[in-house]
């Protein structure tokens, strides 16, 4: 196995480097305890298990703490605003201005209009349908395409019924197999004596 501890090593990481170090040095230190009671193997090993614990935190990249968005929600909330009240009007354009801002540049990439979808979702659209599953993650400009979501059935699938089931039968005459048996007896035995015929007349 490579020794991912060696300086300057090509593919190295910082990180994994001192995770590695710290799981060694806490090895080291078992092995150093063996035989130890206890509360001193206890008190021994403690600094190194809180070092590789610290080590193994810092790989972990740090979650974010606002959520994703994502297009089809966004789009899908169009349809429950009432846009025959001033307010929601005025709710629903906000939202529409603010899908353009996030997701304007890759849509008109596909070639799609915002306006014109956002128009067929609010008369009952299908999201799914219309949209492409698109995703902003938090800090970023350029959102990525995810498979489109999988709808999990609400219903329980149909069982397929069989009207019969078939009749299976297995019939072995005892008195064709014996004959059988014997048949490929014989066979061996002409071919036996055949060879051993052969072997006498080159002999000769």
């Amino acid at each position: 196995m490579a020794d991912f501890t060696t300086a300057n090593l090509e593919g190295a990481n910082e990180l994994f480097n001192k995770t590695a170090t710290d799981a060694k040095a806490l090895k080291d230190q078992l092995v150093a305890q063996h035989g130890a009671d206890a509360s001193t193997m206890k008190a021994a090993v403690e600094s190194k298990v809180a070092d590789l614990q610290t080590s193994l935190s810092s790989m972990i990249p740090e979650l974010p703490t606002v959520p994703n968005v994502n297009m089809q929600g966004e789009f899908a909330g169009l349809a429950d605003i009432d846009i025959s009240t001033p307010a929601g009007l005025e709710q629903y354009q906000t939202r529409v201005a603010n899908i353009t801002s996030q997701f304007g540049t890759a849509m008109k990439d596909k070639g799609l209009d915002i306006d014109s979808l956002a128009t067929e979702i609010q008369a009952g659209g299908d999201v799914g349908d219309l949209i492409p599953n698109l995703q902003l993650a938090d800090g970023e400009s350029i959102p990525i395409e995810l498979p489109s979501n999988i709808s999990i059935p609400s219903i329980e699938a149909i069982k397929e019924k069989l009207e019969s089931m078939p009749d299976f039968k297995i019939e072995i005459d005892g008195a064709v197999l014996k004959q059988q048996a014997q048949d490929a007896l014989d066979a061996i035995q002409k071919e036996k004596e055949k060879l051993e015929t052969e072997s006498k007349l080159t002999l000769t």
